[in-house]
């Protein structure tokens, strides 16, 4: 038996704006990715940059340019979370998509992307279900997921319009940058 839970997102005014747009069906999805954007900066401040920005994910960019097989990709990454004694959920997303980036031969790019896109599949995922049928948001659960897929492409797409440094300082640059253009709802 599973103990799995959903966590909605706090009731601060930056969410409530964030949560009146989200599956909101007279907002497009540009606008909707922008505010899930603006209040996850706004409620974390610096820490979700430095949590993104963590020297153990910079390091898991430079191994999916190094591994061909995403398992051992993936144990080089937790053997150096594990020296580090860190963990995060943010973490936890890097694996993900280190894996994922590993088996589509995509690099430092496909992982960078990933990560942004399995950020945003976070912040959408942790409200989105409760809005599922209600007045003037998503019908179905197959509108929802489609919903949130083009989020999870939208961050990905901007994550893609910047160059990609594994190098500590790069890394941090290249996450502000990123974080910059989604909360701006705009690419470069």
């Amino acid at each position: 038996m599973g103990t799995s839970t959903n966590h909605s997102s706090p009731k601060t005014p930056n969410w409530r704006l964030a949560n009146a747009s989200l599956g909101n069906i007279n907002i497009n999805i540009s606008r909707q990715s922008q505010e899930i954007w603006r209040a996850a900066i706004a409620d974390r401040g610096d820490s979700l940059a430095d949590a993104l920005g963590d020297p153990l994910l910079a390091n898991a960019c430079s191994l999916a340019n190094k591994y061909v097989l995403p398992s051992l990709a993936v144990q080089e990454y937790e053997r150096s979370i594990f020296i580090a004694h860190a963990a995060s959920l943010f973490l936890d997303l890097g694996r993900r998509a280190l894996a994922r980036s590993v088996a589509k031969k995509t690099g430092m790019s496909g992982f960078a992307s990933e990560l942004f896109a399995e950020t945003a599949g976070y912040y959408a995922s942790r409200d989105l279900p409760s809005f599922i049928g209600a007045p003037g948001r998503v019908e179905t659960v197959s509108k929802a997921i489609e919903l949130k897929e083009q989020i999870l492409n939208r961050a990905r797409e901007t994550a893609k319009t910047y160059s990609v440094k594994s190098d500590s300082q790069g890394w941090k640059n290249y996450i502000l940058k990123v974080l910059n253009s989604l909360q701006k709802g705009s690419t470069k």
